[in-house]
């Protein structure tokens, strides 16, 4: 019986962090954890010439199923190393799954001196220190262009080419609510979290969601990666030949501390690509 009380725990664990898309490994559940106070943790920096690095070990001795995260990545283990994407005075949060199903949160501090352990750089340029504001290009911002398959070299606007002024008086053609998402509108990305808003040029809110990247090629190796937006999308990323449709989905085309280029192919039977280019503030 006390197996499938076990087993049946475990499988509410694992699928109550399932959208978290974890680093698992956790371990069997035991005696009742009633509160956060009672919980028994530690958040470790390894030490490297006297400095806190980038990687901490994590060790709850608690009988709990732990998720811990940064706010960046999730691990689920009662026992194991998480590499942090900056340093400075960092958060880092512990949710425990008691036997009884009941959830207890606990957050811990910890200081990082210095980056020895390597983390994606795509972060840092896309976020900075913790969070980044990235406005339209000075010119050629936006745009449709080739395909890869045919100019391999060009992955930027190529034929209808548009200015940030042209891109607010575009928008204004078709929909009345883009031009606020042209000149002088930013977009606001934050580490913690993964969060990413949309502002027009007077600093109000228009939309607020999160980020993801993967910098894995696609499948014609046109681009470096590719990024998920939940809950808001680029500026001015509508497709203009589906009915202003906005893209969730986008090819990282070109990445640094400067500049963000953006791509989308266009839907069938259409070929081109469409293109975003951006600099950072």
């Amino acid at each position: 019986m006390k197996k499938i009380i076990y087993s049946i725990l475990a499988s509410l664990f694992l699928a109550l962090f399932a959208a978290c898309n974890p680093i698992v490994n956790s371990e069997d559940v035991g005696a009742l954890v009633t509160s956060a106070d009672q919980i028994q943790a530690t958040v470790t920096p390894i030490v490297f010439n006297g400095q806190n690095t980038n990687k901490v070990k994590v060790h709850c001795t608690s009988p709990l199923l732990c998720q811990w995260t940064d706010g960046v990545k999730t691990y689920i283990s009662n026992d194991t190393a998480m590499t942090l994407f900056t340093a400075g005075e960092q958060t880092i949060t512990l949710t425990g799954l008691a036997a009884d199903g009941s959830k207890y949160t606990k957050d811990y501090s910890v200081k990082i001196d210095v980056m020895k352990y390597p983390v994606l750089p795509q972060y840092g340029y896309l976020c900075g220190t913790g969070t980044k504001t990235w406005t339209w290009a000075e010119s050629r911002c936006f745009g449709n262009g080739h395909a890869y398959a045919w100019n391999p070299v060009n992955t930027k606007p190529e034929w209808w080419v548009l200015s940030p002024a042209d891109v607010t008086s575009q928008c204004a053609s078709d929909d009345k609510k883009l031009p606020k998402e042209g000149l002088g509108a930013t977009m606001k990305f934050t580490l913690k979290g993964t969060k990413m808003s949309k502002f027009d040029a007077d600093g109000t809110l228009l939309t607020s969601g999160t980020f993801a990247i993967d910098m894995t090629a696609d499948s014609h190796s046109w681009s470096t990666g590719t990024m998920s937006l939940t809950g808001t999308n680029i500026l001015c990323g509508y497709d203009f030949n589906g009915n202003l449709a906005p893209w969730s989905q986008y090819a990282i085309t070109y990445l640094d501390e400067t500049t963000l280029i953006l791509g989308v192919q266009e839907h069938a039977p259409n070929s081109n690509y469409w293109y975003w280019v951006f600099k950072a503030q």
